[in-house]
């Protein structure tokens, strides 16, 4: 039982659950309040991270085997069978959650399991799985709030940076992706990651010439832009080894701003 529990905690990456489901607990108590539908949203949302986590390393674990032998399965802590169960059964524990709330939310959230599926097993070129992986964080924004001009353009500013950390990563790990015969990230790619940065860094002025939110909003709002620009600027440069460092600051400073400016 504890070499179980020991895989489970570590398959479910705590730091990307945590992520996400702060995300979602953060924005459905804001915008529904200590509820059970905010309940329900954050339930689905944990449930959905397991099933991600679990069916990405269980479909992977012959690659990781090389790349990641210091992961759960090649470790032997858990089967690859017993870790696409668990994945399933998530799914369908999240759907069954999410059909509690608002026909839209449901609707998200079906439309977040279907690109997940599909970043997780097809081979898709790393251009395209950035953007699948912005879409799943943009659509944390719509499913626990309300769907409002505000929330969405939050949420794009929240989901454009992860199209450049995606794009980073892959750059980072293309020795390990050759290994895995995974075609490496286009070198013209680097401009787009970086593009993303810059275009985040002035983009989230927008809210406060809109109205959208309180004057609290500038001072965390401006390290999100430093952290932007510097992420892009070393893009550009080749230097691709801060920017977890440099993306974790810009979210958390994100974050902050959102809610003392008002979500």
């Amino acid at each position: 039982m504890p070499k179980i529990l020991e895989a489970f905690v570590k398959l479910l990456r705590l730091r990307h659950t945590a992520q996400v489901v702060g995300i979602v607990t953060i924005l459905s108590i804001a915008s529904h309040g200590f509820s059970t539908h905010s309940l329900y949203a954050i339930i689905s949302s944990l449930f959905l991270c397991i099933a991600i986590f679990f069916l990405d390393d269980a479909h992977d674990y012959k690659s990781d085997q090389i790349v990641h032998p210091q992961r759960p399965i090649p470790k032997g802590l858990i089967m690859s069978r017993q870790a696409y169960v668990t994945g399933i059964l998530s799914l369908f524990a999240g759907t069954f959650f999410a059909s509690m709330l608002f026909s839209y939310q449901l609707i998200l959230f079906t439309a977040s399991t279907i690109v997940a599926v599909l970043v997780i097993f097809l081979n898709l070129q790393s251009v395209l799985r950035a953007f699948f992986n912005a879409f799943l964080i943009w659509t944390l924004f719509p499913f626990a709030a309300f769907p409002d001009l505000k929330i969405v353009l939050f949420g794009l500013i929240m989901a454009l940076p992860h199209i450049g950390g995606s794009i980073t990563k892959d750059f980072l790990h293309s020795h390990g992706d050759a290994i895995q015969k995974l075609k490496p990230p286009p070198k013209w790619s680097k401009y787009l990651a970086a593009s993303t940065f810059f275009t985040t860094g002035f983009m989230v002025w927008i809210p406060l010439i809109l109205h959208f939110v309180t004057w609290f909003y500038i001072l965390p709002m401006i390290l999100t832009q430093v952290s932007c620009i510097l992420l892009g600027a070393r893009i550009l440069k080749g230097h691709y080894e801060r920017v977890y460092v440099y993306g974790a600051v810009g979210m958390c400073s994100t974050l902050i701003a959102f809610l003392l400016g008002g979500i």
